[in-house]
């Protein structure tokens, strides 16, 4: 299943709430999510690829990102 690259929940690829950027689809768990990948997404990309190098034991890793306050909170 895909990951919503905001807040990092598994989302079902039926979902309305997508966005292509850059060649790869990126699916949301919200409207508030998508929007705040719209607003930012090379923001998300790099967090993205930083999952990918750093393995935190709670999959976000928000403790060594001071920039990423984002998620559901919308």
């Amino acid at each position: 299943m895909p990951i919503d690259p905001v807040c990092g929940m598994e989302v079902s690829e039926d979902t309305g709430l997508k966005v292509e950027y850059s060649g790869k689809v990126y699916y949301f768990c919200s409207p508030g999510c998508k929007a705040e990948f719209e607003a930012n997404p090379e923001k998300y990309i790099r967090m993205e690829g930083m999952k990918d190098h750093h393995h935190s034991h709670g999959g976000h890793g928000h403790s060594h990102n001071r920039h990423h306050m984002g998620g559901c909170h919308h």
